[in-house]
């Protein structure tokens, strides 16, 4: 299941994004139990193209078993899990990919293999992003976008778009910071592949019905 994040732009139908698709990042979890049925409710509801696991620092063991509680509800539904950082328990567990700095994608790409996505954040550096796609990065997040960022960063992001193959990401706030900025959004809908979004907590609490309206305001602007 390595390629879905790839195939999500590849393959997709017009019925299934406009354009541009959620990229969920989950707040960091230190309770899986806790959060399973919150990522459950909202995958059900909301179809995101991936979900980056955020995970609070722990023991081995601990990680292993947060991977093995919340994986099955992630890639049920036909969803990547990657992984932010820890690319070898990335391998090791069964998730899609990895998410890791752009400086740490060939090391990264090592411990994985091939078989993994690999995605590199690369904040607002053109050469720091060429450089992590030369070194086996599967996409490209730049960012984050919010309300104070300049026409340079923007520019950064419409030259990828139109220049490189590889798809790429828009780092952004969450869901409701997004949608009272529709200028913002309309831009970085316009020319992304994916919009990254962090959800605003480990429960529920209203995050199906924000990622909704996102999304429609995501189709609305495509």
């Amino acid at each position: 299941m390595g390629d879905k994040l790839m195939a999500a732009v590849q393959n997709a139908t017009t019925d299934d994004i406009a354009g541009c698709e959620i990229y969920l990042v989950t707040p960091a979890i230190s309770d899986a139990d806790a959060f399973l049925p919150c990522i459950g409710q909202i995958l059900s509801a909301v179809p995101v193209a991936a979900v980056r696991l955020r995970l609070e620092a722990g023991a081995p063991e601990t990680l292993i078993r947060a991977i093995e509680i919340l994986r099955p509800a992630i890639q049920n539904q036909g969803v990547a899990l990657i992984l932010d950082g820890l690319p070898e328990l990335a391998r090791q567990t069964g998730c899609d990919g990895v998410h890791v700095d752009g400086a740490d994608v060939a090391a990264a790409r090592r411990l994985i293999g091939d078989s993994l996505q690999l995605g590199a954040f690369c904040g607002t550096s053109r050469d720091l992003g060429m450089q992590a796609g030369e070194s086996g990065a599967d996409y490209i997040s730049f960012g984050p976008f919010h309300d104070t960022c300049d026409e340079t960063d923007m520019a950064l992001l419409q030259w990828w778009a139109e220049v490189m193959e590889l798809p790429v990401v828009a780092e952004c706030g969450s869901p409701e910071q997004m949608l009272e900025n529709t200028a913002l959004l309309s831009q970085l809908t316009r020319t992304a592949d994916f919009l990254a979004t962090g959800m605003t907590g480990q429960t529920q609490d209203g995050q199906p019905d924000a990622l909704a309206a996102l999304l429609r305001a995501i189709r609305a602007a495509s």
